[in-house]
């Protein structure tokens, strides 16, 4: 008989079910404390993944009123414009005038390494947008589907009833004879001049026509009218149906920007440019309009002693070209040319309007210093299209910043964190600084 059969039982005491029982406290509490851990975990992950492609995308960046830009529609229109300067500077990158360009590629090489930076001027865009887009809907403006569609045919060049070919032909207008006193205010000698930079004391203008479907852009004005004759459209609608799904493709694969939403940007496009005709309706070509030289200095006492100079017979040229810091038009008297409202920063607008030719003005402050101003023309006058579009744009920027500054806008922290630094320019094409 084997040995195993003839032994008895086992008999467990008190203390050893004890230990056993604690033993196994021990293991479940073990493996309690296992599930637990990689229960966290797990909810961890999943929050993770929730997070990036459910809860991020839906937070808001900046919010206009109570219209709010979401982290998805703010990384979608950042990847977007970062798409289309890639693409441009390939354009020009792979042309056979590369070399003449290397600046201006440099440049925009430049501008998309700094993403932050990009990113932040991308969104305040986008509030503009959200601006004019609330400006449009408070004048009933609105843009239709079939505005669309024609004009992004019109830029992949397909045109349903024929190519407009205009051959605008600008009036020429002469000029105003000067007087006495105008002809003694400028006969000054001029003095050696330097490269001409920005009028510190123009106002920036906004372009609301600009366009980011590459390459074509929209004409920034009407063209004057003359008889068009329409010609041959160089594709078919299926040839033009054909590239825009390409191109809808490719958008969608690099940047997530889907058809509807590219619709939906070339929308805002529209509206920017009808609330900018809608604003600028009655602005006409012949203007009120200031010729005026100024001597710009950084503080009241420098502006009081140049007038004290001035009232002592000091010439004025030459004062500009020791005194003023307006450095591109000091060496030429400190002349601003003609200028129409709305073009100058307001208190220097203001005080020119209100004086008369050959008055000089006690110093204006405006956020550049103290100007001392002599007006040498004042006149009604017919603008040349420059210089209309110049006048209009600045009427459209004034009434947006307006728009602007009367909105409640909030920009949430988040938006620096969530910057797309994608797409990127190859680095087989590069430029090397």
């Amino acid at each position: 008989m084997p040995k195993e059969m003839n032994e008895e039982p086992r008999v467990h005491t008190k203390k050893h079910l004890a230990r056993l029982e604690k033993e196994n406290r021990q293991k479940k509490a073990l493996l309690i404390s296992l599930i637990s851990i990689l229960g966290v975990i797990l909810l961890v992950v999943l929050y993770g993944l929730l997070n990036d492609k459910l809860f991020k995308p839906k937070r808001t960046v900046a919010k206009v009123n109570d219209t709010v830009i979401t982290v998805e529609q703010f990384q979608k229109r950042v990847k977007y414009e970062r798409f289309s300067l890639v693409q441009t500077y390939l354009q020009y990158a792979l042309s056979d005038w590369a070399y003449f360009f290397q600046s201006q590629l440099v440049g925009v090489q430049d501008q998309l390494d700094d993403y932050i930076q990009f990113g932040s001027d991308t969104l305040d865009k986008m509030i503009q947008e959200k601006v004019i887009e609330q400006m449009a809907a408070d004048r009933g403006i609105t843009v239709t589907e079939d505005e669309i569609e024609t004009y992004i045919q019109e830029n992949f060049g397909y045109y349903a009833n024929g190519t407009p070919t205009p051959e605008p032909t600008e009036k020429i207008y002469p000029t105003s004879t000067l007087s006495r006193t105008q002809m003694a205010l400028i006969t000054a000698t001029p003095l050696p001049t330097t490269a001409p930079t920005e009028l510190p004391t123009a106002t920036p203008m906004v372009d609301p026509t600009a366009t980011a479907i590459p390459p074509t852009e929209m004409p920034t004005e009407a063209p004057t009218p003359t008889e068009i004759q329409p010609t041959a459209t160089a594709y078919t609608l299926e040839g033009y149906q054909g590239l825009y799904s390409t191109m809808v493709a490719n958008v969608t694969t690099e940047t997530g920007f889907t058809d509807t939403e590219f619709r939906e940007y070339i929308r805002s496009i529209l509206l920017q440019k009808k609330v900018y005709d809608e604003l600028t309706k009655d602005i006409g070509p012949e203007q009120e309009m200031v010729w005026a030289r100024h001597i710009l200095v950084a503080t009241e006492p420098e502006a009081k002693m140049i007038l004290t100079k001035i009232a002592e017979g000091d010439d004025w040229t030459t004062l500009a070209a020791q005194f003023s810091t307006d450095t591109s038009n000091s060496y030429q008297g400190g002349d601003l040319g003609w200028f129409g409202k709305g073009q100058m920063v307001q208190e220097f607008e203001d005080a020119a309007y209100a004086l008369k030719i050959g008055e000089i003005s006690q110093p204006v402050k405006t956020e550049f210093g103290y100007h001392i101003i002599q007006v040498v023309g004042h006149e009604s006058r017919i603008l040349t299209s420059d210089e209309l579009s110049t006048i209009k744009s600045a009427a459209f920027s004034k009434a947006v910043k307006a728009a602007q500054d009367a909105a409640d806008i909030k920009k949430n922290n988040i938006w620096a964190s969530v910057v797309p630094s994608e797409p990127a320019i190859p680095a087989d094409y590069r430029i090397s600084q």
